[in-house]
């Protein structure tokens, strides 16, 4: 495996580790989200999938299934990327950002109260290591240290000539990346030039090498893969980078970006096996809760087919959309002596439930939090018990993309946005939300996603009853909005 000791950027991670505030005699357990950027719901192997081509390879993935729990109904928090982190760090859902004065996409200190304000106020040690968006200063919003990228578009260079670090941008040089980049040459010989992969990955682990036994600590690892990119500055968007193409060079039939995208999954695969294993290695393993999710569904960008591996493992939609395909997040959960080994729940929460379950695991009382969440707490699901389904979960983009599959490129000029609810089993799904709110009169698709999970046939004339209720439900939010964000 290609995971490479960069020992000199290494040696600039700021660490303030904080020894001997709190304790893991308190109960409270150490937290680890692993982000993925763009992963689609069929690209973990053990979620339900296939495809002509075969599965992507993720073994270790797999193994933490094995220890731990699959949610194969738990939702991100938008279609796109830093919406979608938005409603992580401020538990609102899409819908409440006008009510809240959020952007949706980037996030200033002192614009809300951030999940990490909030472990760190409860003497957790955080560290961000990737992507940061929405926030836009992490050592000034919660953590303690940080090394990635702010400026998400930045993001999708996976080899540039500088990265972020503390408080500032651009302040992390990567000297190997000071060259001419390009596919061949980055392939040809990779230890010659900085992947962000394995920088980010690497500046994690060497974070937590620091960490004392006793300390609980929050770390937040937001990986930019397997989204789309470029290798250098000029070829945004132009494949999948990756220094090898791995177990799938061979596929000679596959077009170079559907090898480049497998090897990239799997590359992930392997790094999560990296913190895996500085977890086990530290004694962490046993006190730590760890999340993989991804930020929205599989994407089609970059030359990339979503179907070429079924990416999206039958769901309507893609990236972007208002189906299930573009909000759908696979999402795996492992903690020991808690959550049942090798289960699998049905059970439906989003990204904006996260604030007021990791706060409760962190021991943070409710009347701590922001008023107003749009979340609640699901640490019983997390210990393999039932609670009741949330009333509803809500969802807004672009109207451009509620058709699914047929929606190719979002009209950047479009006067209209979307927004989908679901309910039970029940998923409507608006294609024009003309007034920037929803209301009764809305064209609404019905889905019953019991007996149609990839919503092939809207029922809405037969059941104006279930419509009419949708819409109730929402419009009883005060303040609920369907305006598109990072459209």
């Amino acid at each position: 495996m290609l995971i490479r000791m960069h020992v000199a950027i290494l040696m600039t991670v700021l660490v303030l580790a904080r020894k001997g505030e709190g304790a893991r005699s308190e109960g409270r357990p150490s937290i680890v989200w692993i982000m993925a950027d763009d992963l689609g719901w069929g690209e973990i192997e053990t979620f339900p999938a296939g495809s002509a081509h075969g599965r992507i390879a993720t073994p270790r993935l797999a193994q933490l299934a094995a220890q731990g729990m699959q949610f194969r109904q738990a939702y991100a928090g938008y279609t796109v990327c830093a919406p979608s982190r938005t409603t992580l760090f401020t538990g609102r859902h899409s819908g409440m950002f006008p009510k809240y004065n959020l952007s949706g996409t980037s996030l200033n200190p002192g614009e809300a109260t951030t999940l990490s304000e909030i472990l760190k106020r409860a003497n957790y040690t955080t560290g961000l290591f990737g992507k940061s968006a929405p926030l836009n200063d992490p050592l000034s919003q919660g953590f303690d240290a940080f090394i990635g990228q702010i400026d998400q578009s930045k993001c999708h260079n996976m080899y540039p000539r500088a990265i972020d670090q503390g408080h500032g941008q651009g302040n992390l040089k990567l000297p190997l990346n000071d060259k001419t980049r390009s596919r061949k040459l980055c392939m040809e010989t990779p230890d010659a030039f900085n992947y962000t992969t394995d920088i980010f990955m690497e500046s994690a682990i060497n974070w937590l090498d620091t960490l004392d036994s006793e300390t609980p600590f929050f770390l937040y690892l937001s990986f930019t893969v397997p989204h789309a990119g470029g290798w250098s500055d000029i070829d945004l968007e132009e494949g999948a980078p990756v220094p090898t193409d791995l177990q799938y060079a061979n596929r000679t039939t596959w077009p170079n970006v559907e090898k480049d995208h497998a090897a990239a999954v799997t590359y992930m695969d392997r790094c999560v096996g990296g913190i895996l294993d500085t977890l086990r290695k530290n004694n962490f393993e046993n006190d730590t809760i760890v999340f993989v999710a991804s930020d929205n569904g599989a994407h089609l960008e970059g030359g990339h087919d979503v179907h070429f591996f079924n990416s999206t493992g039958g769901l309507r939609g893609h990236k972007r959309s208002m189906y299930e395909g573009g909000h759908r997040s696979p999402t795996l959960v492992r903690w020991p002596g808690h959550t049942p080994m090798g289960s699998i729940s049905d059970a439906q929460w989003s990204f904006w439930d996260v604030m007021p379950t990791l706060a409760e695991l962190a021991n943070v009382s409710a009347k701590e939090l922001p008023e107003g969440l749009s979340g609640r707490s699901i640490v019983k699901l997390l210990e393999g018990e039932t609670i009741p389904e949330p009333s509803y979960l809500y969802f807004t983009g672009a109207s451009g993309w509620a058709g699914g599959e047929s929606a190719v490129v979002a009209d950047p000029q479009a006067s209209t946005t979307a927004y989908a609810v679901r309910s039970g089993n029940w998923k409507g799904v608006v294609a024009k939300c003309e007034s920037g709110v929803p209301r009764e009169d809305d064209a609404m698709e019905l889905y019953d996603l019991s007996s149609d999970p990839f919503e092939t046939t809207d029922i809405a004339e037969d059941h104006q009853d279930v419509v009419s209720a949708l819409k109730k439900t929402i419009l009883s939010e005060e303040g609920i909005s369907c305006r598109c964000f990072q459209c």
